[in-house]
Order: C-alpha cells, then sequence, then structure tokens
C-alpha cells in the first residue's frame, strides 16, 4: 500500500460508521439514479430513504445502520449498500469492519461466458414483458440483466446482487417474500440442490451453497431435509413489496431458459388479476 492510501485508510478507520456513511451518501447526485427525484430538494446528495429504496431494505433498517447501531448484518445487504454508495475497496473494507467486525469475502463475479450470452435482443425481450417484471441470472443466480419494472419492485436488483443470497440470507426478504418458508425457502433451496448435481464441479454453485448454509442456522435446516426443485415455471407465489405500498399481490411465476444456452435463466413475474395495470395490487 502506498503512501497515499495508507493515509486514506488511516482517515476511515478515525472515522465513526455514522459519520462515513453520511458522507457517502452525501457526495452522490439523486440525478445519478433512475427513478430518484432530483428536482425541489433542498439539499444536494442522497436521503436516507433514498439509500433504503436503492438497497432494498426499510427506513427505518437503515436509520439504525447510520445511527451505529449493531445489528444481525448480512453481507448480501452490505455488499449492495457498498455498490449503491459507490464505495472503492477501502470504503467497502471500512463498513464491514465498523458494521461485522472483519473484511468482506472477496464478492462472487457472474459467470463471464453467462454475461456474454446476455445479448441486445434478450434485453429487448426483457423491456417488452412491461409492465410485467422480468430480469435474467447466470447459473449462480447472479443477476446479470433486468427490465425497467423489475428496478421498481426490487430496487437492489440493479446492482449486481445475487437473488439467492437476498432471498434466503436477507430479513428484509422475509418481509417481502410472503408464506417465506414454505413458498419460497424450500422451492429456492431446492433449485440449489438440484443445480449442483447437475453441476458438481461449478465453484460459483459450490461457493453459493457454503454461503447460504453457513450464514443461516434455519436456511441450513431446511437445506438438511435434501429437497430437490427443478423450478419455479408456472408457480404462485405472493409478495408484499414497499413499491405495493405493503399489499400483498400475487405472482404467477414464468421461469425457462434459451434454447442457446444453459448458463441463463430467465424469469417473468406476472401479476395475477390485474393484467396490464403495474403496481395495482
Amino acid at each position: 500500500m502506498d503512501a497515499g492510501h495508507e493515509q486514506g485508510a488511516k482517515a476511515l478507520d478515525a472515522e465513526s460508521l455514522p459519520e462515513l456513511l453520511r458522507s457517502w451518501r452525501r457526495r452522490l447526485s439523486p440525478r445519478a439514479f433512475p427513478g430518484l427525484r432530483a428536482a425541489g430538494r433542498r439539499a444536494s446528495g442522497l436521503t436516507q430513504r433514498d439509500v433504503a429504496r436503492l438497497v432494498g431494505v426499510s427506513e427505518r433498517w437503515y436509520g439504525t445502520l447510520e445511527r451505529g447501531r449493531q445489528a444481525g448484518y448480512s453481507a448480501e445487504v452490505l455488499d449492495r449498500l457498498a455498490t449503491v454508495l459507490r464505495l472503492s475497496r477501502p470504503e467497502r473494507n471500512a463498513l464491514y469492519m465498523k458494521t461485522v467486525g472483519h473484511p468482506p469475502a472477496p464478492p462472487a463475479a457472474a459467470d463471464a461466458r453467462a454475461a456474454v450470452e446476455m445479448d441486445e435482443a434478450l434485453q429487448r425481450f426483457l423491456d417488452n414483458q412491461a409492465p410485467n417484471p422480468a430480469y435474467v441470472t447466470d447459473l449462480a443466480w447472479n443477476i446479470i440483466g433486468v427490465n425497467a419494472p423489475l428496478t421498481r419492485w426490487f430496487p437492489w436488483a440493479a446492482h449486481r446482487a445475487n437473488l439467492m443470497r437476498w432471498a434466503l440470507l436477507d430479513p428484509e426478504a422475509r418481509e417481502q417474500l410472503v408464506d417465506w418458508e414454505e413458498t419460497w425457502a424450500h422451492s429456492y433451496l431446492g433449485q440449489i440442490r438440484y443445480e449442483r448435481a447437475r453441476y458438481p464441479r461449478d465453484e460459483s454453485l459450490s461457493q453459493l451453497e457454503r454461503e447460504v448454509r453457513a450464514g443461516s442456522p434455519f436456511v441450513r435446516a431446511i437445506w438438511e431435509q435434501g429437497e430437490l426443485v427443478e423450478h419455479t415455471d408456472g408457480k404462485l407465489a405472493r409478495l408484499r413489496l414497499p413499491y405495493h405500498q405493503g399489499r400483498e399481490i400475487a405472482v404467477r411465476i414464468i421461469s425457462f431458459r434459451p434454447m442457446r444456452t444453459d448458463l441463463l435463466r430467465v424469469i417473468v413475474l406476472m401479476q395475477e388479476g390485474q393484467p396490464g395495470v403495474e403496481g395495482q395490487p
């Protein structure tokens, strides 16, 4: 580490977590984030509400973090926060050290082969699914393509998120995915086990399995039941999202793989009962 970086790291160590978080969000312009209103604001920078919305947590949760209170902060949420705040590597390290007391693990990158397969035509397909949210993941459920409705329903998904880490380890997911254990957790863990059996040497899937099993004793207990699930295509599920003011909505999950590759999954959430009307439960 050179002298400049060393001095910068020491400065980060000297500041409290609340000071750092306030400075990080205030240096960002809301104009840089689609969907955030910039006009008419009295102060520059992002508000706590802005950050909470972009990360996909409640304003109360983020306020607790910014006040420096100790809680069970997951790596998935901290990584999303670091992405939203556009933190450098030393800043991300400082965020981890001041919240959970240890440096972050190296971030898992999306499969480069899958990223190549995510072409303009597939993105156009996602966009044409509006008003239904749609997204594409790689083999290990890293989200590599989204449409605009998806980012409005799940703002965190636009920031290189992993679907399974959010759904299985993020406390917010248990509130937003209705009947979390029976409808979502069993199915998602069964899918991970199924793909691990199909691709036993894939390191990204192996790492995902390790992380979700280590991240929650409750998740680990469900995993040990040994369920296998091939896919969720056609499944009816319910959501309770901030975008819908917390009201429950029903969605039909349409999932498939393009014929040209097994590396990608395409998922469309078709809202039941209100065809063609986005955001109305």
